[in-house]
């Protein structure tokens, strides 16, 4: 089950997401996680404008639930399927 504690090391796609230049700075950009990969996210405005951000010098804010989660774009910066079996049971 994903939580704002564990979301790092979980699926992404089909997250609702803003992009930060930095971690208290405005959002660059907002949409919807449709695809991962090692480096970056491909993000789908509600236009349907379709951007690959680079996970590096970048701060994601995920929205869990209720919740928004900041991640910094370094601590997921893994294959997906390499970042989640990097949790413990």
């Amino acid at each position: 089950m994903r939580t704002p504690g564990n979301l790092a090391y979980h699926e992404l796609i089909g997250l609702p997401v803003k992009v930060l230049g930095s971690e208290s700075g405005p959002a660059l950009f907002s949409g919807k996680v449709v695809w991962e990969t090692k480096n970056t996210l491909v993000i789908v405005s509600e236009k349907g404008r379709r951007l690959t951000i680079p996970k590096k010098h970048r701060f994601f804010v995920f929205k869990l639930g209720d919740e928004e989660v900041v991640l910094r774009g370094e601590s997921i910066a893994f294959r997906p399927e390499d970042r989640t079996g990097r949790i413990d049971p």
